[in-house]
């Protein structure tokens, strides 16, 4: 779809062409992401290196030389790691508040608060035996979960939640 896009929009403006990758191209990336989000570095890479090139293309610059972090932050264009994340913390949030039909208590067990826990909705780790679902999505969102600070978790409403998550550096 990026290549489809880089030869019929070669002369558009770089709005017009951030438009296109987000309606066509990084809609398709994030389609159930929270489910399938890789855990290999190496698909991981293989993921964001689509954005990297529709960061060059965005901007017409394709020398080696350009470097693609800064031209992210030029665009304000977070990583797609980082995005695939809040999509988990805001999937397991809505899970906790009954806005996703998902049964809750069935997954998720209440970490009992002590002094030295961040905020009062921790949740206890899952200790996965067989290695396939040590990374699905329960054990590897509640790593991030419990490491939120107090705001985040304990937002009152689901905007609020994805504003302070917003926030948040991944």
């Amino acid at each position: 779809m990026l290549g489809f896009l880089r030869r019929h929009l070669r002369s558009a403006s770089s709005e017009t062409k951030t438009n296109a990758y987000i309606t066509m191209v990084r809609s398709n990336l994030e389609y159930c992401a929270s489910a399938w989000n890789p855990h290999q570095k190496k698909y991981e890479q293989k993921i964001e290196m689509v954005q990297h090139r529709a960061v060059r293309f965005t901007l017409n610059r394709y020398h080696n030389t350009s470097s693609v972090t800064s031209m992210l932050d030029q665009l304000s264009w977070e990583t797609l790691k980082s995005r695939r994340i809040q999509l988990q913390l805001t999937n397991l949030y809505k899970i906790q508040h009954n806005l996703i039909d998902v049964e809750a208590s069935k997954y998720l067990i209440k970490r009992s608060t002590t002094v030295r826990s961040k905020h009062s909705s921790q949740l206890n780790l899952y200790q996965p035996s067989p290695d396939q679902f040590k990374f699905s999505f329960f054990p590897r969102t509640i790593i991030h979960w419990n490491s939120l600070p107090v705001s985040v978790p304990e937002a009152p409403s689901l905007a609020q939640f994805k504003k302070e998550l917003s926030t948040q550096p991944f």
